[in-house]
């Protein structure tokens, strides 16, 4: 049986700073289905209780999330994967490069759900294949609205 967890790891919240390619998952605001979307604009706050992730300001999580705050992130890193349970809020629009908004997850629950001897090797990477330099530039302007806040 796996230990249930009410924070973030130290080693998780070291994989969750920046560049990190996680799972968001919702329930559709309108089916009330489960809704999957990746994403990599993702933060943890050092102390492990909470995870910021931005996304475009028309994403269909951000309604499901005003619909329904309980979320899932999945995670691929410190050797393992894990599911966090938590509550989402959604900021309001901040207006840069592009519109965004920063959904910030109380993590209520985190545990490891790797099959029984599985262990992983090799976290999962991807490349950006859009204009480099505005992906840094949009980098920048996230990371900043993340820890602005803290």
């Amino acid at each position: 049986m796996t230990k249930t967890l009410d924070s973030l790891s130290t080693e998780l919240v070291a994989s969750l700073q920046g560049e990190k390619m996680v799972s968001l998952v919702t329930l559709d605001a309108e089916t009330k289905l489960p809704q999957l979307s990746v994403v990599s604009w993702v933060y943890a706050e050092p102390n492990g209780t909470k995870i910021k992730i931005a996304l475009g300001h028309k994403a269909s999580s951000i309604e499901n999330i005003r619909s329904n705050p309980n979320v899932l992130v999945g995670i691929i890193g410190a050797g393992s994967c894990y599911e966090v349970r938590g509550t989402a809020t959604v900021s309001q629009i901040f207006e840069r490069t592009m519109k965004l908004c920063v959904v910030t997850i109380e993590v209520e629950a985190v545990e490891n759900v790797m099959f029984y001897g599985g262990k992983v090797t090799v976290e999962p990477e991807y490349e950006k294949t859009y204009n480099p330099e505005l992906a840094k530039k949009l980098d920048t302007e996230v990371y900043e609205l993340f820890t602005q806040n803290d």
